[in-house]
């Protein structure tokens, strides 16, 4: 079950022996509370970008004008990454990138490095794709959400659909009744990890709570969440 970071704060507080955010809180306001919260937002990006965890998983969409180059990846973030399935029989990996204009019939599009896509326009750029566009590449030069460039350029609007796995943004004082949807047991022994080595503690529960407890414990995470999904071995041959 889901966890709010209201809860997972207070999990790690109980166990350092710290006063709790209040049931009632709506906010953090209390300076330890905000440090301890800054140490689990680190943990929990280390921990979102360790593996394709299935609960980040989105289909997202793009729409690509005219002759445009480019569209950009609605709710993607910089951090988002593609998502991409393995073919044993061509022994290569394959994007989840589609063009879906005419839903009915979706045209997988083949993967292109942004720098070969973007010669490739500058050397013909009147080039235009009669019907699917064929080739993209991922870019993030916005610092926000992320783009997705295509060639040929298309003569009409397209409809990009893009599989990736879209972290969660940094939780703010703010956010404390949101839920945390990655594994929770990895992100509290993380947090505890962190808090303890902040507060110089190198006996009691500090061994319960090391590195090393926290490393094995996000290994576990992912071997489970991995084996759910069936992984690179359930792969057609």
């Amino acid at each position: 079950m889901a966890v709010t970071y209201k809860d997972m704060l207070n999990r790690v507080l109980r166990t350092l022996g710290e006063e709790e955010v209040p049931a009632v809180a709506t906010s953090l306001t209390e300076d330890y509370h905000k440090l301890v919260g800054n140490f689990l937002n680190q943990i929990k990006e280390e921990i979102e970008d360790a593996h394709n965890w299935r609960s980040l998983r989105q289909t997202l969409t793009a729409s690509v004008a005219a002759d445009a180059l480019s569209g950009t990846i609605t709710n993607s973030n910089e951090r988002s990454r593609l998502v991409r399935i393995l073919d044993a029989q061509r022994g290569q990996t394959i994007p989840l990138v589609f063009d879906t204009t005419d839903a009915d019939n979706p045209t997988p599009l083949h993967e292109l490095d942004l720098a070969e896509l973007l010669w490739r326009d500058q050397l013909d750029p009147t080039t235009r794709a009669s019907d699917d566009v064929s080739w993209f590449a991922i870019d993030d030069s916005s610092g926000d959400e992320l783009a997705v460039y295509v060639w040929p350029r298309p003569n009409s609007i397209r409809t990009i659909t893009i599989t990736l796995v879209v972290p969660q943004a940094r939780l703010t004082d703010t956010d404390v009744d949101t839920s945390i949807i990655i594994p929770s047991r990895a992100l509290e022994v993380g947090t505890l990890w962190y808090a303890l080595e902040e507060r110089g503690e190198e006996l009691g529960i500090n061994a319960l709570f090391s590195e090393e407890r926290f490393r094995k414990a996000l290994d576990d995470a992912i071997s489970r969440d991995a084996a759910e999904q069936g992984g690179l071995e359930v792969v057609p041959v």
